[in-house]
């Protein structure tokens, strides 16, 4: 006799999700779906991580004539809104927009078309399944990494379903048309242009140079009561009378390369989505194959807060609950596997970075263009890929840093005249690496080169969890080595300070502004996480330099070292806080999201001086607690840093506040994404990092377990965090808040000052042989 199932997964839901961002993410890194709506008026909104806007025409703006002379004069004689409004006209074009491919929807219905009473739905984290259950019938979704297509199985274990199957998509050029007589495609162009006009009005452009792509869905079906047949028939595809239907789906899209013409012809993208689907066909091990490697990955890392088991409650309940108290702490490990799962199904060998919304996106206009914001977000998503044990995730990444470092030496020698290369605070698929707002935008904004050298250094974090000599020697040194070029170019000493330190001028903080007699500015002579960053790359290089062997240029590692002592140190204010820019100025925003200046603390290593160390708790003091839901989460990581497990604790606590309309600042939605507001990704992942620092860090040769547990974590347990030195934690245990027990793992031979509270150990480890630490 058939019992209707019970969900399994804590990420659970007695009823449809009304919203796209209530819905459920699924995804294998190229091709994604949100899952939402009910069972009669689903809908699967797709994304294709290739599908974006553009490509933007050639060309960049003609630099002025002695414009970065002009501005540093500017700057010198305190001229810092003049030196701004210069500045802009070096912007050029805004980036392009990440596009939605359009909603697959699908309406299930019983015997007779009547909709089916709703049960629940859930995501699994574990096997990366949606599951969706009503009366007498079961439907699963996921993104199938081995075939590249998105898996819709439904089922009626003791009868018959219908079902339909149609294209809804925003774009404006498209068609819909039968294939064969089980398949439907949707045939589309993207956007020319998707950017804002000067009065930051959205603006959509459609011409013949917009990228082409192609959806298509077939299905086929068991037969039940009835017969069970499949059907094409005006723009619906409809199955009846069916036991068990797979339904196959995938997207293509006319992308070649960042620095090439994409196709513009759509029947180039559906022959290749067609022939995918064909090869797909008729197996019937795609679910178990798919749930094998997705829970393999996730298994890598398990976290556990508290004794007991999670909660049976949906989760929108027991986010609502925790929000009135008392809180609910097993949310915490519920949100740290969110965020691996969401890496996972975001980023892949091979795709895209994630963006702003990791892989999925229902607009048109989206909000900042779903681009890569590379003043910190698009670097947060990317926080957890080593610590927590995903670092094959971390390869798309990587990747598009190594473009950047292509597309980024023109505007180094033309707008800096530096060698190396560089990308401001915005790019996208076809790797835009100037300043970005049409001669409009605030510098605060666009007027920020320091991009290059931040993501840099998540080369450098691959190398110290990896200690991979070959990605070191091959990719690592090479790339980074360039970024530092380009900073050796545009370092230069300033000439009213007697100790001859160098500065960046023109500098911002990525979008702060500071109060002048002449009204708001943001550019400076110097700021603090320009230098940082600076110290932070130039380290990583002469660290390294003996490692890489051969990729290791003598002079650029003497110029380096040279330059390191000379930079400009960071100060300490009036108020105890760390100064952000040249000097102490009034900030316009006192709370501001923004805490660029403590990078050093974290994603950075550098801010180790007691004394800067207590400044940087003052500015976490004076910023406040509430913010943007990825300032939350870097406010968390950086309170961990400061071994304050009870702050950290407390900046959770406003990451898990409940948002079911719209969001002031922070919060989650009911799916458990980050409400910036809007959802933006990158505050999930930011979560997940914070909370591995929490339990494990790495501090140069010393390892770090249990930092910043907060006291109302009292016990618990993890296991698979990694640390740099090629080391895994197996195991790490507390009870009673202090520490039972860990097991440490080395991939090659390495000695370690290992801390916990209260005591150390230095260790020598053998390459694959457990240590256990037994306090």
């Amino acid at each position: 006799m058939y019992v209707t199932p019970e969900p399994s997964s804590p990420v659970w839901y007695d009823r449809p999700a009304a919203r796209w961002v209530d819905g459920l993410p699924v995804g294998n890194g190229r091709l994604g779906a949100m899952v939402w709506g009910p069972p009669h008026d689903q809908r699967l909104s797709l994304n294709e991580d290739t599908f974006w806007s553009g490509p933007p025409p050639a060309g960049h703006p003609a630099v002025p004539a002695g414009l970065l002379d002009d501005v540093r004069a500017d700057l010198r004689a305190g001229r810092h809104t003049a030196a701004g409004e210069r500045l802009k006209a070096a912007q050029g074009r805004g980036a392009e927009a990440y596009q939605p491919v359009g909603d697959l929807v699908l309406r299930v219905t019983g015997p007779g078309g009547a909709p089916l009473p709703f049960r629940f739905r859930e995501l699994d984290l574990d096997t990366g399944v949606a599951r969706h259950v009503a009366d007498g019938v079961e439907q699963t979704v996921f993104a199938d990494t081995a075939t590249g297509l998105l898996v819709i199985e439904l089922r009626a274990p003791e009868g018959r379903l219908s079902a339909e199957l149609s294209w809804r998509t925003p774009q404006l050029r498209h068609a819909v048309r039968a294939v064969d007589g089980d398949g439907l495609a949707l045939l589309l162009h993207a956007p020319s242009h998707v950017g804002d006009d000067a009065e930051r009005r959205p603006v959509v452009e459609h011409g013949d140079t917009g990228m082409a792509a192609a959806a298509l869905v077939r299905a086929s079906c068991e037969p039940g009561e009835g017969g069970g047949t499949v059907s094409v028939a005006d723009g619906v595809l409809r199955v009846r009378d069916a036991a068990r239907c797979t339904i196959l789906v995938d997207v293509r899209t006319g992308f070649t390369a960042w620095n090439r013409a994409p196709r513009t012809d759509p029947e180039e993208c559906l022959a290749r989505a067609a022939e995918a689907v064909a090869l797909a066909r008729g197996r019937t091990d795609l679910l178990a194959v798919h749930a094998a490697e997705h829970s393999a990955a996730m298994g890598r890392v398990r976290l556990r807060v508290g004794s007991g088991p999670q909660p049976a409650e949906p989760l929108d309940v027991r986010l609502r609950a925790s929000e009135a108290g008392p809180r609910d702490e097993q949310l915490a490990a519920v949100l740290f596997d969110f965020g691996r799962y969401l890496l996972l199904a975001g980023s892949r060998p091979g795709t895209q970075a994630a963006h702003l919304q990791g892989l999925w996106n229902d607009s048109v206009t989206p909000p900042w263009h779903c681009d890569y914001t590379v003043n910190i977000n698009t670097q947060m998503n990317y926080w957890p890929a080593e610590s927590a044990a995903l670092p094959e995730c971390h390869g798309p990444l990587l990747d598009l840093v190594a473009d950047l470092a292509d597309a980024g030496r023109e505007v180094a020698r033309e707008l800096y005249r530096a060698d190396g290369w560089t990308v401001h605070h915005n790019t996208d698929l076809w790797r835009a690496t100037w300043p970005v707002g049409d001669g409009n935008d605030d510098p605060m904004w666009s007027s920020w080169p320091l991009g290059g050298a931040w993501l840099s250094l998540h080369l450098a974090e691959h190398w110290r969890y990896g200690r991979d000599r070959r990605f070191l020697r091959d990719r690592a040194w090479p790339v980074a080595a360039e970024a530092a070029r380009f900073l050796l170019g545009l370092l230069h000493e300033d000439p009213d300070d007697p100790a001859g330190h160098l500065i960046t001028a023109p500098a911002t903080s990525p979008e702060n502004r500071f109060t002048t007699p002449d009204g708001p500015a943001s550019v400076d002579r110097s700021s603090t996480m320009d230098l940082t960053l600076a110290s932070e790359l130039f380290g990583f290089l002469t660290e390294s330099a003996a490692e890489a062997g051969p990729a290791a240029d003598p002079e650029l590692v003497a110029a380096l070292t040279a330059a390191l002592p000379r930079l400009r140190p960071a100060g300490v204010g009036s108020r105890g806080e760390l100064l952000e820019w040249h000097t102490e100025r009034p900030e316009t925003e006192p709370h501001h999201r923004h805490v660029s200046h403590l990078v050093g603390l974290h994603l950075g290593r550098t801010l180790t001086d007691p004394r800067l160390r207590a400044a940087a708790r003052r500015s976490l003091e004076l910023r406040g607690d509430e913010g943007t839901g990825w300032s939350t989460a870097w406010k968390t990581a950086l309170w961990a840093r400061l071994g304050d497990g009870a702050a950290a604790h407390r900046l959770l606590g406003v990451m898990l506040r409940p948002v079911e309309g719209d969001s002031d600042g922070g919060g989650v939605y009911p799916s458990l994404l980050c409400a910036h507001p809007p959802f933006q990704i990158d505050g999930n992942f930011g979560a997940t990092a914070a909370i591995a620092e929490m339990l494990v860090q790495s501090r140069g040769s010393e390892l770090l377990l249990l930092p910043a547990l907060p006291p109302a974590w009292p016990e618990g347990a993890v296991s698979g965090l990694r640390a740099h030195g090629a080391v895994t934690v197996e195991r790490l245990a507390w009870a009673g808040g202090a520490l039972s027990a860990a097991t440490l793992r080395a991939a090659r031979d390495t000695t370690l000052t290992v801390r916990w509270p209260g005591a150390h150990r230095t260790l020598s480890l053998r390459a694959g042989t457990p240590y256990d630490i037994a306090p």
